[in-house]
Order: C-alpha cells, then structure tokens, then sequence
C-alpha cells in the first residue's frame, strides 16, 4: 500500500533508516576472516502456518565462512 500512496512521513523513515546503516563504525555488520570460506544455508517453512489465512510462512539464512550474508 506505501509504495502505491507514499507519504512524506516515509520518505523520512526511509532516511533515518539509510542514516542508522551509514551512520559509522559502531552500527552495521561485522564480517570476520576465517580460513575456510564454506557456505552454509539454513531454511525452515511451513505449510498453512496460519490456519486463519493458510498461508504458507518460511524463511531462510547464508552463511560464507561463518558471517551472516542473508
């Protein structure tokens, strides 16, 4: 619905965000060097989680060489 209607209220949100991730060394993330560069991904889901709605939800995650990348 906001990308149909925005509203100047989210365009701000959309720069704070944008200002916290950019915002210096002490916030974002932090990637690690390890010797091996495995990559490892994990997922999870289920069916009709909702039984209000019957939609399905799942999620997943990546890892190269142990840092989180999605």
């Amino acid at each position: 619905m906001f990308m149909h209607q925005p509203r100047e209220a989210h365009w701000s949100v959309a720069l704070r965000a944008l200002d916290y991730i950019t915002g210096g060394p002490v916030k974002g993330l932090v990637y690690r060097k390890h010797e091996n560069v495995r990559i490892s991904r994990y997922s999870d889901s289920s069916y009709a989680g909702d039984r209000g709605d019957g939609k399905s939800t799942n999620g997943y995650c990546t890892f190269v060489g142990g840092n989180l990348v999605t």
